[in-house]
């Protein structure tokens, strides 16, 4: 939908027909005008030499921003192409994973059909067996340690 829209840029108003949104456009004549009212602020300046400079600096401006959108595009396309590299190693891993877990079961087959007498260690009884070696002592056994110690000093010191 096209927009009819009045602005004022140095001291004149125009109509302008657009695509835009009115108050985007009143917006960007109103930057406008002022880039031109700051440049003839000092009056040695005339208001078409301060357009055409304004126009140079926004020309300027605008170069810029599409080289650097360029180089964003870049650095994205970089960051895309990398993550596309990983993404293709990953799945070389989980195949790899996969065939080992297939050769590792494969593995205990062969060895289970040579070995028949050979068990396959179960994880849990393991851990039993390494919780059962562990010596803990509880608080109230401690104390009743140092009660006993104390007591054994006394009767050391009486002579008992």
């Amino acid at each position: 939908m096209k927009n009819k829209v009045k602005i004022i840029v140095g001291g004149t108003e125009y109509t302008v027909v657009t695509q835009e949104d009115a108050e985007y456009t009143k917006k960007l004549a109103e930057e406008v005008n002022e880039s031109i009212n700051d440049m003839c602020i000092n009056g040695r300046i005339s208001i078409t030499a301060a357009a055409i400079l304004t126009a140079v600096n926004l020309c300027d401006r605008l170069k810029k921003y599409e080289k650097e959108a360029d180089a964003l595009g870049e650095q994205i396309e970089g960051y895309l192409h990398a993550a596309s590299a990983q993404l293709a190693r990953y799945d070389e891993l989980k195949k790899e994973n996969e065939k080992l877990k297939k050769d590792i079961e494969t593995y205990k087959k062969r060895l289970k059909e040579e070995n028949p007498s050979v068990k396959e260690p179960d994880p849990l009884s393991s851990s039993v067996k390494a919780a059962q070696t562990v010596v803990s002592v509880s608080p109230e056994d401690e104390a009743a340690e140092d009660e006993n110690a104390f007591f054994k000093m006394l009767n050391e010191e009486s002579g008992m």
